[in-house]
């Protein structure tokens, strides 16, 4: 049963995430597992040779990354699963459907039934029309999924109204806002003519007592990656991306945070052959498919992972294109773990110049729970 370090990012100046294609204006509010992994190559960069770093996960990686997902408070918050029928009734889905897949994060109380096999009907919120304080909760307009006893877990200002000093209901919880989403005016120079161009970046702000929380299950974490281990390494490497930030508009002081570890979270084990919940993207080797994405029980998102990658030996460039399981899915384990690869998606030229003088790596190794068969 691995037991995973569990790191809360809170990011005072606000978060820009890149969602698709090139446009700044919006952004997303999770950080993708393979984002973090290219974040902490990067900044591995700095202090030594990135190639030690990474070339263990090549063969059996010493750790393995989760997507950072949102906290409010004391409690932290999961992907909603891909596959709705199997946690609600016919009849449920039927009546609640879009209420249903408006639903982006279920709390960790909902999150070990859902591991359980459990049907949710009985603990969805009540809609507009219903009252149902002891039936779940809702936040920011039924963007998050939590218990009624998860409610004690909240900040003070989600439970008591500043203004009036009277307990919020439950139901009123529905409109408290987690995270708030903007489109910030800035401004680019022309370094030519001095000519001035406004343009639009977005941002999201957390409120108090909120932010993102990560995993990481040690495999070897004592193993050397240069002159120390890859524990150290880690925390050395999450304390030079606080102070640079992750994301991108690092330059606005987007994306820098201060992190602290919490307690630790205790998933049940993926059997090899049976069914897992993703909490990570997952790039499935040629050996695994197609069994991990067919059969009974499998349901799955795809993620387009393009864009542009940076490198300290040469000009930004295009990465290649790679499709990645997305979190929330159920797959079916091939095999013993770790699942999935880390893949070179440097770009190819057919020039003899140009190109990258080193791999780019992206992460797709399955961080997973297991998931009981029913």
């Amino acid at each position: 049963m691995p037991a995973l370090t569990v790191y809360r990012l809170t990011f005072p100046g606000g978060l820009h995430i890149g969602t698709r294609g090139v446009t700044l204006e919006e952004s997303g509010v999770d950080i993708p597992s393979d984002t973090l992994f290219a974040a902490l190559v990067d900044a591995c960069r700095r202090l030594s040779d990135p190639a030690a770093f990474v070339e263990p996960f090549l063969q059996d990686a010493p750790f393995l990354l989760s997507s950072a997902f949102p906290f409010v408070g004391e409690v932290r918050f999961f992907p909603m699963p891909t596959p709705l029928q199997r946690f609600f009734a016919d009849q449920t889905l039927k009546e609640r459907r879009k209420e249903i897949q408006k639903i982006r994060y279920v709390s960790e109380a909902l999150w070990r039934r859902i591991l359980d096999g459990e049907r949710l009907d009985e603990w969805l919120f009540p809609s507009d029309k219903r009252a149902g304080p002891t039936t779940g909760v809702a936040l920011q307009g039924g963007t998050f999924w939590l218990t009624g006893d998860e409610c004690q877990k909240l900040p003070p200002r989600f439970q008591v109204n500043e203004r009036t000093g009277r307990p919020i209901s439950p139901r009123a919880l529905r409109e408290h806002k987690v995270y708030a989403e903007a489109r910030v005016p800035r401004v680019t120079v022309d370094r030519i003519s001095s000519a001035s161009t406004i343009f639009h970046a977005g941002r999201v702000t957390f409120a108090p007592e909120c932010g993102l929380w990560f995993g990481v299950e040690w495999r070897a974490p004592q193993a050397t990656a240069g002159q120390a281990t890859f524990e150290q390494l880690f925390r050395q490497l999450l304390t030079l991306l606080g102070g640079d930030g992750l994301g991108g508009e690092r330059t606005a002081g987007y994306g820098a945070f201060g992190f602290e570890e919490d307690g630790p979270l205790t998933l049940p084990d993926a059997h090899p052959g049976g069914l897992a919940l993703l909490l990570s993207r997952y790039h499935p080797r040629p050996d695994e498919l197609p069994t991990a994405l067919s059969g009974d029980g499998t349901a799955y998102t795809l993620d387009y992972v393009a864009g542009w990658l940076r490198s300290w030996d040469g000009a930004a460039q295009r990465r290649k294109r790679l499709w990645l399981v997305s979190e929330g899915s159920v797959i079916r384990t091939v095999g013993a773990p770790p699942w999935g690869d880390v893949t070179d998606v440097r770009p190819d030229y057919d020039a003899t110049s140009g190109g990258l003088p080193h791999p780019v790596w992206r992460y797709g190794l399955a961080l997973a729970a297991g998931l009981k068969e029913v």
